[in-house]
């Protein structure tokens, strides 16, 4: 595994809930598991014990910031987080996580995240995403949404290839794993798959940063993807996502699509 410094609903059943800033959440099912901080973001994927997540992270820019900033609990209000569990009947693990975080100006993120495992040694999983940003002010708000991505399948870092599809699905392979992830909706403005310390430096400089499209990249590889987004006044926007983890053999079955999770039953 590398070694990297980063810059920096309805109740189905048990319900937790907690607003501690900075607490770690981990919601599993089945086979898999993931952890969420708060003032962090998403900080491992394991599927059958192997983790194959360095980090995910959501970044926003306002139309009078002067640099990206990160979606945690240091430059947002964390106001509450909470673990639930979807299909008690399968497994009674909590297997969803959500979370809100507003600024002081009308601005609030809502997030939930939904883990399907598959049956032990399958060396798949899946996860679903769902991100609302509303404007809960009087006037429009203007914004830059960014999701950052670095996976490190297989459990090391240099020799990964990426490639972004149709400008809302990013794959990326290793020598046994195949990683999938969709935009369901709506179509990112546009994209970057780099490598990952490039993309860790840019999104924490001090400048305004924006995607450049590349679409491809070998070695350790990061994606991101970037909406360009006007919120009128008591407006929301909501960005839906798949990602799939699958072991290399039959894997272009569901490269591109979010079959894998919809074959589960899917709660979002």
């Amino acid at each position: 595994m590398k070694s990297k410094t980063v810059i920096g609903i309805a109740s189905y059943a048990a319900f937790a809930f907690n607003a501690m800033a900075g607490q770690p959440f981990t919601i599993a099912d089945s086979n898999t598991s993931a952890t969420f901080d708060p003032a962090a973001g998403q900080i491992d994927w394991l599927v059958d014990s192997a983790n194959q997540l360095f980090t995910q992270e959501f970044y926003y820019r306002r139309s009078n910031d002067t640099r990206e900033l990160r979606m945690d609990s240091f430059n947002l209000n964390n106001v509450g987080n909470f673990t639930i569990d979807t299909n008690p009947f399968i497994d009674t693990r909590h297997d969803a996580f959500g979370s809100l975080f507003t600024d002081n100006n009308g601005l609030e993120f809502e997030t939930l995240f939904t883990i399907r495992g598959n049956a032990p040694g399958s060396n798949s999983a899946a996860l679903a995403e769902q991100i609302t940003i509303r404007n809960t002010s009087n006037a429009a708000i203007t914004l830059s949404f960014f999701q950052f991505v670095d996976f490190d399948l297989g459990g090391d870092a240099f020799d990964d290839f990426g490639q972004i599809v149709g400008g809302n699905t990013a794959q990326q392979s290793d020598d046994d794993t195949v990683l999938s992830e969709t935009v369901a909706t709506p179509t990112p403005t546009i994209f970057q798959m780099g490598d990952s310390f490039d993309m860790t430096n840019m999104f924490n400089d001090s400048a305004i940063d924006n995607l450049d499209g590349t679409s491809s990249h070998s070695g350790d590889v990061a994606w991101a993807f970037q909406w360009d987004i006007t919120l009128q006044a008591g407006g929301s926007f909501l960005i839906s996502k798949n990602k799939n983890i699958i072991p290399t053999p039959g894997s272009l079955m569901i490269l591109g699509s979010a079959g894998f999770f919809a074959n589960r039953r899917r709660r979002s």
